[in-house]
């Protein structure tokens, strides 16, 4: 069966509704969760003995595949999914969706490893899967068959194995888009979020791509950042709108240190401990609905509102491993709780959705450091506001890389490919920035270099 395709016409989109189960539909969720995680265990298991039994013989069979070890998987599971103490099989308990589930993203875990062996993915290496472990590992489990309906009372939902749920919140927007024939749920995934449980529905929906943009000849320049969420500036030299940062994460540090010290003085595995750590979790969730509220609320707005939007293509995984600097800990927890990437990831859809144009900037395009009168280009470190020594003109250091973005100018198709985060390289161009480490040049300098036993390290 092949990959399935979305119709002309239809895109792709996810509803998520948070649940009240009862204690027993608590538990039925909690054996789907472990199923799927048993299923990875074994599919990992698996494939190390099949590796290892390759290496002592020297003969290969089939490649691994998700239909080929779930086969497998079927005609075990009678002799590995029983209780050591009871001696009761419980695989029938579980959905045949949740060991599929498992089984599949130990598949996918797998082949990510061979192809990054093999060069073929970019970024950081993976690593041969490993074990999960309950408690570790985020429980959650997809259905894609069986009785999956949002229900007429637009207050409960029906999930294969579960059976009808109660939401915390009401499902019309996405009832009457099913009931209208306007959408049709492909899957569900059911997992869990600190103490709350949320149900989130892939939805295939009939939505005509129309321009729904209110100016489409206006091109800003969005500069994402630590002091402000987003610094929005035209062509013109002006800036728009400055977006405050709500820093939700400094916002309740206070209140999170004060959490991890009490939990550390009680006893593990005790009833306050794990009082403790639902406290916890309950304030992370807080913190990641904040962040996400703003980030939503602020490309909507910019995918509405201008015609073509310019966003740099920002190696957001590289600027976290910053490290030797004053301060660093702090800059990197900032950008954490800035989510750099993420206003960038969002716009890539919904740019799509209201008729609108998305451009990445090069992530080497010196957009904060070069003047936008002159055109003069400086090292400025981290400074907030500098002098152009070209012109004299003074700069603020967001307002000045947002202008330079909105002037920024997509390279002809000819001549350019598409960069390792979707950003238009132009083909043969030099980095305009030196490739130096996380650190920066400051961290470089302080590295010594000492002699051991004769060698240099």
């Amino acid at each position: 069966m092949g990959k399935y395709e979305v119709p002309d016409g239809w895109v792709v989109q996810a509803y998520q509704f948070a649940l009240d189960p009862t204690s027993e539909q608590r538990r039925c969720l909690a054996r789907q969760f472990g199923g799927r995680r048993y299923a990875y265990n074994w599919t990992v298991r698996t494939l190390k003995e099949d590796i290892e039994r390759f290496h002592e013989t020297s003969e290969s069979g089939n490649a691994p595949s998700h239909y080929g070890l779930r086969k497998r998987w079927n005609q075990i599971k009678g002799s590995e999914c029983v209780n050591q103490e009871t001696g009761e099989v419980w695989w029938p308990q579980v959905s045949k969706e949740a060991f599929s589930d498992g089984i599949q993203g130990a598949v996918d875990a797998y082949w990510n490893w061979q192809k990054s062996r093999a060069g073929e993915i970019e970024g950081r290496r993976r690593g041969f899967p490993r074990f999960k472990k309950k408690g570790r590992d985020r429980d959650r489990v997809t259905f894609t068959t069986g009785a999956i309906r949002i229900e007429e009372d637009r207050r409960h939902v029906t999930l294969p194995r579960v059976g009808t749920v109660r939401t915390h919140e009401n499902t019309r927007r996405l009832e009457r888009l099913i009931r209208k024939e306007r959408a049709r749920i492909l899957s569900v995934t059911v997992s869990r979020r600190g103490n709350r449980l949320v149900a989130a529905f892939r939805v295939v929906i009939k939505r005509a791509i129309q321009p729904r943009v209110e100016n489409r000849e206006s091109k800003v320049g969005v500069d994402v950042g630590v002091r402000t969420l987003a610094t929005v500036a035209n062509q013109d030299g002006e800036t728009i709108e400055r977006v405050p940062n709500p820093k939700p994460l400094e916002r309740e540090l206070r209140k999170l240190r004060w959490l991890c010290r009490k939990r550390s003085r009680q006893q593990p595995g005790s009833r306050r401990y794990h009082d403790t750590n639902r406290r916890i979790s309950k304030l992370h969730r807080r913190i990641a609905n904040i962040r996400g509220h703003h980030i939503h609320v602020l490309t909507t707005r910019l995918a509405k509102t201008h015609g073509q939007i310019v966003v740099e293509g920002l190696g957001a995984a590289a600027m976290l491993g910053q490290k030797g600097l004053p301060g660093a800990r702090v800059r990197r927890r900032g950008l954490s709780d800035s989510a750099l990437a993420e206003p960038r990831r969002q716009l890539e859809y919904k740019t799509r959705w209201y008729g609108s144009e998305l451009i990445v900037a090069d992530r080497y395009y010196p957009s904060s450091k070069t003047c936008h009168g002159c055109g003069h280009e400086q090292n400025i470190g981290w400074s907030e506001y500098w002098q152009c020594d070209g012109c004299g003109s003074n700069h603020h250091r967001d307002d000045n890389a947002a202008i330079n973005l909105a002037r920024y100018e997509k390279p002809h198709d000819g001549d350019s490919v598409l960069g390792p985060v979707g950003a238009t390289v132009k083909r043969g161009a030099d980095r305009k920035t030196p490739t130096l480490g996380a650190g920066g040049e400051e961290a470089q300098r302080t590295l010594e270099v000492k002699p051991r036993d004769g060698v240099l390290v």
